[in-house]
């Protein structure tokens, strides 16, 4: 009798410990379809240059049409949206035991710049339109954050150009909002045109994902995207995830996943 319940333990212990028994893929898995698509997609570069050729086209428009005092600008976020932050992704695919830290990356200043993104911002300071940054990276990346953008040759790429997440101007309280900082950049120029690869970069409205994923506030201002607002993509990260698993960050990634998949549309 003793032996057979060996047996028996032995036998849960060896399905237990079988990954081929997790129904749930690691969500590594996913993360490595999205970097690899992200940095070798001919699509992808080819999604770049189109936004960026559109916005070069509304800006041009809003220079011919500008009848303001204030100098006209263009509000830019970031990570994935003026630089490539994937190869730190990659690091987390490579060395997931021991992760490096985001700050550690941030602090190269080696992040590369985007398919059309440099020739944009080039083509914008020819015509005197202001480049302003707004980034949720946090004020102690401020240094490096500069020497990146300066290494990579954007314009604009000084402390009065630079809203960091510190920077908490005509604020609401909610730190990850960007909108006092785009009220302050408001105040003394014309903003008009906004580049993110983030619902959130260009306005509040955008921020509660709660009903139907945001998309009724994306329908709502449909005839801004493509004028105003230019979408670049990021199948990496992003504030459209959160939705997918309840806002709950303190799930474990498997369960995330299974959350996330629970979610899929069948009909």
């Amino acid at each position: 009798m003793k032996s057979k319940l060996i047996y028996v333990a032995l036998c849960v212990f060896i399905f237990a410990c079988n990954p081929k028994q997790d129904k749930t893929k690691n969500s590594s898995d996913k993360l490595l379809t999205a970097v690899l698509w992200y940095q070798h997609s001919a699509e992808m570069t080819a999604l770049y240059y189109q936004g960026f050729n559109i916005a070069k086209m509304r800006l041009n428009e809003a220079i011919a049409n500008n009848q303001q005092e204030k100098p006209l600008a263009v509000v830019v976020d970031i990570d994935e949206t003026m630089l490539n932050n994937s190869p730190y992704e990659t690091s987390l695919l490579k060395n997931p035991d021991s992760l490096q830290e985001w700050y550690q990356w941030t602090a190269k200043s080696s992040a590369k710049a985007l398919p059309g993104a440099l020739e944009f911002a080039k083509y914008a300071e020819s015509k005197n339109v202001k480049i302003f940054y707004i980034t949720n990276r946090d004020d102690k990346e401020r240094a490096a954050t500069l020497k990146n953008l300066v290494n990579v040759g954007f314009p604009y790429a000084d402390e009065d150009h630079l809203l960091t997440r510190s920077d908490l101007s005509y604020s609401t309280g909610n730190t990850s909002s960007k909108e006092g900082r785009r009220i302050k950049v408001s105040q003394k120029n014309n903003i008009v045109l906004l580049l993110g690869d983030n619902l959130n970069d260009f306005s509040q409205y955008f921020e509660d994902r709660s009903k139907n994923d945001g998309k009724d506030s994306v329908a709502k201002y449909k005839e801004l995207f493509g004028q105003k607002f230019i979408v670049l993509p990021n199948p990496i990260y992003g504030a459209w995830e959160k939705p997918l698993y309840n806002y709950n960050d303190t799930l474990s990634d498997d369960a995330k996943t299974r959350l996330m998949k629970s979610k899929l549309i069948t009909e």
